[in-house]
């Protein structure tokens, strides 16, 4: 069975996470929000739950959930489920209850009992020895080659960054958030239009050209490698 492949209700979704509360909030982003879940047996999960906003379709959790659910690396987050279901919820319109239905999407992750590479950075009560920081340079590294030269299609992940690096119990880094990612066939350069990666880790062709090729996450991983 595909790791990617199992399904998971939200009733059990809200079960594990304690119905959403706040002390079980580990992020948030433009269109989601992370969880810790924590089953029964004591594993442990990270939820992202994405928005239900207008506007906002299945392009985003479709593109995520496609783009990993084939990758099989050690320094590649890891999902473990998803929830797509659409149940029948009481809403309050024009000052009445109305039934109407509500779709709950989720992408499930193995948890990151470390944080992200952001949240290390500026700990600055809990600083790394250079060999933890060039483990994780180089777990990044190796992580990037998969995506770029191991896979039949290479895939870019576009929008490398502190916060999209998880870390493990033994500080091994993840890449994680490919809501982003594109992959890439013959051709390995592409212009595009859209607005893609984050502020302050974006290429200058891209910049100035909207050129998006394997350059690009080279260039964020260099400026996450001098803030490391």
């Amino acid at each position: 069975m595909d790791q990617a492949s199992v399904p998971l209700s939200y009733n059990l979704l809200k079960e594990i996470t304690n119905d959403f509360s706040e002390d079980r909030k580990i992020g948030s982003g433009t269109y989601e929000r992370v969880y810790k879940g924590v089953h029964k047996d004591g594993k442990t999960i990270a939820v992202e739950m994405l928005y239900d906003m207008p506007g906002l379709d299945d392009v985003h959790f479709k593109r995520e959930f496609n783009n990993l659910k084939s990758l099989h690396h050690g320094n590649i987050v890891r999902l473990v489920g998803y929830c797509h279901e659409i149940r029948q919820e009481y809403v309050e319109f024009n000052g009445n209850m109305v039934a109407a239905d509500k779709l709950h999407r989720a992408l499930c992750f193995e948890y990151a009992h470390n944080g992200s590479l952001h949240e290390n950075l500026f700990d600055e009560h809990n600083g790394h020895d250079w060999y933890t920081r060039y483990g994780i340079i180089k777990g990044i590294c190796n992580g990037l080659k998969y995506l770029h030269e191991e896979l039949k299609s290479p895939m870019y992940h576009l929008d490398i960054k502190p916060t999209n690096i998880l870390l493990d119990e033994n500080m091994l880094p993840k890449v994680a958030d490919f809501g982003l990612s594109r992959l890439f066939g013959e051709e390995q350069t592409k212009i595009t239009i859209s607005s893609i990666g984050t502020h302050g880790y974006l290429p200058p062709e891209y910049i100035e050209q909207h050129v998006i090729s394997n350059k690009f996450d080279i260039f964020s991983l260099g400026l996450v490698i001098i803030k490391s």
